[in-house]
């Protein structure tokens, strides 16, 4: 990698854009190397398509709802396996808006709910979400939140101790969402239209 692009991007920018399927805008031998493989790191599930192979950007999914008690709650999604390719219509979605933010280390927001459902993907550092049970979740890189919890006391969100940069796709209101006593949406949609 050039001295320049090192200084404007930093080696921590190299490492994630590398971990993200994007080290080739860095060029060189410096893409290549900015990556270390872990051998303990979970195997990603998802796909392209067609001959695509597994993307490193999809390991986990979650979603967050309101129960049958009102309360909020997390479920990881059991994504499908390398060889079948619904996992891509998890990402199928009419978007209304996508925004990107920050928080600093350790910050935390007090109890608040959806105003309407967010994909939230954490690109850098660690998203935290905390429920009223007092069960506390992490998502880092390769996770992705689906966030439905739009009534209620809702949940507590914020970063880590390295802080947390991550991208909001915020969705059009789902019928879970206007009406906590329906299904929590299916977001595996499968083909076709979306289950929306």
């Amino acid at each position: 990698m050039s001295r320049r692009r090192e200084v404007l991007l930093g080696a921590g920018w190299a490492t994630a854009l590398s971990g993200i399927g994007l080290g080739s805008l860095l060029g060189g031998a410096g893409a290549a190397a900015a990556a270390p493989a872990d051998a303990t790191a979970p195997k990603p599930v998802a796909t392209t398509g067609g001959k695509g192979g597994p993307q490193p950007w999809l390991k986990r999914a979650f979603q967050l709802y309101n129960g049958p008690d009102g309360q909020s709650a997390i479920r990881q999604v059991d994504l499908p396996g390398p060889q079948e390719l619904d996992s891509q219509w998890l990402l199928r979605r009419p978007a209304e808006r996508v925004t990107m933010g920050m928080m600093g280390a350790d910050f935390m927001m007090d109890f608040h709910v959806a105003n309407q459902p967010n994909i939230l993907i954490p690109l850098f550092g660690t998203l935290v979400v905390k429920l009223k049970d007092g069960s506390t979740h992490s998502f880092v890189h390769g996770d992705i939140l689906f966030a439905e919890d739009c009534n209620g006391i809702g949940h507590m969100s914020g970063a880590g101790p390295d802080g947390c940069f991550s991208v909001s796709v915020q969705l059009p209101k789902t019928e879970h969402c206007l009406d906590p006593k329906r299904e929590p949406t299916a977001i595996l949609a499968g083909r076709g239209k979306p289950k929306y």
